[in-house]
């Protein structure tokens, strides 16, 4: 009787499970068909985007500016490395359905990211700016199921 009742209530957790994950995946669906969408938009706006970024990350943080001390980027907007993020997020964007083509950019941005010491604890706040970044620019082309889209494939990315 007990084994039963176990048996029972794995099947029962496994589909309760299995249920969760299915959900996940349909949410994730709408968000990747909404971020792919805006992939023209960030194409045209994503170097002013980011160089939103950096500037209102820069002036909360201004610490998080030493991990780019020994790189290109001297400047409060980014300069050439706000011009490197527009691209790397649109190519995020068109290809967030396919992220095995990015693999060896995101390696080579890893690696930069280690060798500057950039740290994973600074991704959430990088993360907030760079949304907050995307509403100050498009405003109201960044309606609240774009930023919300934008939110959960930037902690998809991020984790």
């Amino acid at each position: 009787m007990e084994i039963t009742f176990l048996a029972v209530s794995s099947i029962k957790a496994l589909k309760d499970f299995i249920f969760q994950i299915l959900v996940g995946l349909c949410s994730f669906a709408r968000t990747i068909e909404i971020v792919k969408a805006t992939a023209p938009i960030l194409k045209e706006k994503g170097e002013e985007i980011t160089r939103r970024m950096y500037q209102i990350t820069f002036e909360e943080r201004p610490d998080y500016k030493r991990g780019f001390e020994t790189t290109w980027m001297q400047r409060l907007d980014g300069g050439d490395q706000a011009h490197k993020l527009a691209a790397a997020v649109y190519a995020y964007a068109t290809h967030i359905d396919r992220l095995d083509e990015l693999s060896a950019a995101v390696d080579k941005i890893a690696h930069r990211h280690v060798a500057t010491r950039i740290l994973p604890e600074q991704y959430p706040l990088i993360g907030e700016k760079l949304l907050q970044a995307i509403k100050d620019v498009l405003q109201d082309a960044a309606t609240d199921e774009v930023m919300a889209a934008w939110a959960e494939a930037y902690e998809a990315l991020a984790n």
